[in-house]
């Protein structure tokens, strides 16, 4: 029986990611002192929503991840650790990122409160991103891999197994994805260079791919 009960490092990594959402909303914004201010407040809730979605998205994987397998090993907590500090990193720069993917798209009505001037600021913004999702990505396909080497230690059937692997596969065409970003942020013309961040559009096709094929060359693998 894996995944019973709550390891410490599962209870620390929680504690993390608790503290890095507090760190989204403290981050920019004083106590708003005015109606404008209340309004400018207001155009930033949908940035600290995208934020939040990314951060509960990769709380929830390390979660499933940890029920899965229970451990609690010296490379368990490395690889937690690795994860953390990769998510503390970025968190200011995936609200940054977020604000000014809502200013773009709707023209600076929904204002950013960082300002980037040029298109290699922004550029070597996206670069940093995607190096970061690249880094993300490779923690994450290196906790499934680590479980399952102890395939045997573990206990994992057939099925348990197959969907560890698939899981791995998942996750290092997702840090493949971080890399195109990071490719076409360096190669387009500079008035391109906003399109970078498309990339990461590609999950949407690369999860669901996945997942179908792996079942399809193993029916009996329902994930």
């Amino acid at each position: 029986m894996r995944g019973l009960e709550m390891t410490r490092i599962e209870v620390f990594v929680d504690a993390a990611f608790a503290f890095a959402v507090t760190m989204l909303v403290i981050s920019f914004d004083a106590i708003p002192a005015s109606f404008p201010e209340i309004v400018g407040a207001i155009k930033g809730i949908p940035a600290f929503i995208a934020a939040v979605a990314q951060l509960v998205w990769i709380w929830y994987v390390h979660n499933k991840w940890s029920r899965r397998y229970g451990l609690d090993t010296a490379l368990t907590v490395v690889l937690s650790t690795a994860l953390l500090i990769v998510v503390l990193i970025y968190v200011y720069p995936m609200r940054i990122m977020a604000q000014g993917m809502f200013s773009w798209f709707t023209n600076g009505y929904l204002s950013s409160s960082f300002s980037i001037d040029t298109a290699g600021e922004l550029a070597a913004m996206f670069v940093f991103l995607g190096i970061g999702f690249v880094a993300l990505c490779t923690v994450l396909a290196l906790m499934y891999r680590y479980a399952g080497s102890l395939k045997n230690e573990l206990l994992l059937n057939d099925f348990e197994s197959y969907e560890t692997q698939t899981f791995q596969i998942m996750w290092l065409g997702a840090a493949g994805i971080g890399g195109i970003c990071v490719i076409l942020a360096l190669l387009l013309p500079r008035p391109l260079v906003p399109f970078s961040g498309f990339a990461f559009a590609l999950l949407g096709v690369w999860f669901p791919l996945i997942r179908s094929r792996r079942k399809w060359q193993d029916p009996a693998a329902i994930l």
